[in-house]
């Protein structure tokens, strides 16, 4: 009868044990929930990923969430349509366009504003693209609001994988190469999370560690195999990520003032052969780091 009692106390102590890892578990789940303005696009992205393969681990079938209004459906593919053109003013050639394709993106909190802008965007100056190659390009953009929205070059049969914006206005937008998805485009705004904004600074542009550490930022120690300042806000860098099959080419962009700190960037993983048009869409990049305003 002894030992059927401890053998009863310790099947008791496993279960009050299991309860407070459950107990945990619900605290640390209604506290994200209830601060949710602190999360970034890129952690609500990934929040989002996790609930999609959870629900797909509990039904055992793929999520029809990536379903999109071009038909595609593959699974974490979002909406893109041709929506226009975007018209570009050639230096010595004239005016061009390209085709303008509306991201129908995902917004956490606040209202969601219509993919299409309410009025054609402005012609952009100065932004040079080949005749030869016009024919290849499209321009993908994901509207922020009444009167703003975030503008890429990309190649026009790239697919929309990515397009969060978070409730501390970050952005994050990923294209793929539908036929290497190997190859891929990351851009990233850190919206008005200025601690966001001063640790990144801190970590991509070479004169601002320090700075970065002063404002109680701890930069990431990331490699870089080549970095070059392009001028006092944009700076590019090349750098090899154990994760990735193709060297990354990157362009970042600061700003800071008083009562003001940003951060951007671009990044693209692609091989060598792909160079002249990975260079194509960093210069773009340059021209328009942060929101476009129309």
């Amino acid at each position: 009868m002894k030992r059927i009692g401890t053998t009863t106390s310790g099947s008791m102590r496993g279960r009050l044990y299991i309860l407070a890892i459950a107990v945990m578990m619900i605290l640390l789940f209604t506290t994200s929930l209830s601060n949710p303005g602190s999360m970034s696009a890129d952690q609500q992205h990934e929040q989002k990923q996790a609930d999609q393969n959870l629900d797909r681990g509990a039904s055992g079938k793929e999520s029809d969430q990536g379903a999109n209004e071009t038909g595609h459906g593959n699974p974490g593919e979002q909406a893109s349509v041709q929506c226009g053109v975007l018209k570009l003013e050639q230096p010595g050639n004239g005016l061009g366009q390209i085709p303008l394709y509306c991201i129908s993106g995902t917004f956490y909190g606040g209202l969601t504003p219509p993919n299409v802008p309410h009025k054609d965007l402005p012609i952009l100056r100065g932004t040079f693209v080949p005749a030869a190659e016009m024919g290849r390009w499209g321009a993908f953009f994901l509207n922020g609001g009444s009167n703003h929205g975030y503008l890429l070059l990309a190649p026009r049969d790239w697919k929309v994988m990515t397009a969060d914006a978070g409730m501390d206005g970050s952005v994050k937008i990923e294209l793929q190469d539908p036929s290497d998805p190997k190859i891929h485009l990351t851009y990233l705004d850190t919206g008005s999370c200025g601690g966001c904004a001063i640790q990144r600074i801190g970590s991509y542009f070479p004169d601002m560690k320090t700075w970065a550490e002063d404002q109680g930022m701890t930069p990431d120690a990331l490699t870089f195999e080549k970095r070059s300042m392009m001028n006092e806000h944009i700076v590019q860098y090349r750098m090899a990520k154990v994760n990735e099959a193709y060297p990354t080419f990157g362009s970042a962009y600061r700003f800071h003032g008083q009562d003001d700190t940003r951060f951007t960037m671009l990044e693209i993983e692609a091989p060598e052969t792909r160079l002249k048009a990975v260079q194509s869409m960093l210069d773009f990049f340059a021209k328009y780091p942060s929101a476009i305003v129309y």
